[in-house]
């Protein structure tokens, strides 16, 4: 792996509010379309031949040495994705072509590393990466509302992570927390932010923790994620601090991974 790597609640007073435009509108005029309607929100996932978004990730890698010693690698990478194609599959479904590059530095040459794949339907926005196919967002989006994100994921699939196998996909259970809400990326400020938990899970040898970002008209623009495993807590006897101490000392295999958006068209 290369390496791979809230905000806020709106809710009922639209329909009030609906009502009211309806009725004081001009009947002869095209009401705007509401934000919950699928169509508005596919703006979250959008999709255009020559789209890029370029990313920061930071990373680090826990590794189990010898000795029982924990080793943490640290790493900075640079990832451009660009959507440079289209393609129907068997099914005649369109499906958008996605250049993943990456390079270590500003001056560094982007070298091709992944060629993924992505498409969206009335009503779901999926992506293909690899051999693993994740249903990123549903439409229409309403708060706290959840979804099976991983329905074609084996929650038993195996990643390997600096030598060691991990199931990172076990419990997962996506949930809108935020949509429509402000969020500032860098230097970036966005007014509309959908803001999507897709687990969030831990107990004392598991921590699963993945949350997206998605802004209008530009897509994924930060994601988090920890996917950490440790034995820490089953020494017998179990230390003190087995359940309060923090993952990122803990933790003997897997990585923490932060994805923030730097560049877009």
């Amino acid at each position: 792996m290369g390496l791979l790597n809230s905000d806020g609640l709106w809710c009922g007073a639209v329909l009030l509010c609906a009502a009211g435009l309806v009725a004081c509108k001009d009947p002869s005029a095209l009401p705007e379309q509401p934000r919950t309607q699928p169509e508005a929100q596919h703006a979250y996932f959008p999709l255009q031949v020559g789209k890029y978004t370029e990313y920061r990730v930071d990373s680090v890698v826990f590794d189990l040495g010898a000795g029982g010693q924990i080793l943490r690698d640290t790493a900075r990478l640079q990832v451009r994705e660009e959507v440079v194609d289209t393609f129907r599959d068997e099914t005649g479904v369109l499906w958008y072509r996605i250049e993943r590059y990456e390079r270590a530095s500003d001056t560094t040459r982007w070298t091709l590393r992944r060629v993924w794949a992505a498409t969206r339907t009335l009503t779901q926005a999926i992506r293909q990466e690899e051999n693993l196919r994740f249903l990123r967002l549903v439409f229409p989006l309403m708060p706290r509302m959840r979804w099976d994100g991983n329905r074609w994921i084996d929650p038993t699939t195996e990643v390997i992570v600096a030598g060691e196998r991990l199931r990172p996909f076990s419990r997962w259970q996506y949930r809108a927390d935020s949509i429509d809400v402000g969020s500032q990326v860098g230097p970036f400020r966005f007014d509309s932010v959908v803001v999507v938990t897709e687990v969030d899970y831990t107990n004392a040898i598991e921590r699963r923790f993945s949350r997206a970002w998605y802004a209008r008209h530009v897509g994924l623009i930060r994601r988090e994620q920890w996917i950490l495993d440790s034995q820490y807590c089953n020494q017998v006897p179990p230390p003190a601090d087995c359940l309060t101490r923090p993952w990122e000392l803990k933790g003997q295999k897997g990585y923490i991974l932060r994805q923030t958006l730097v560049r877009y068209n």
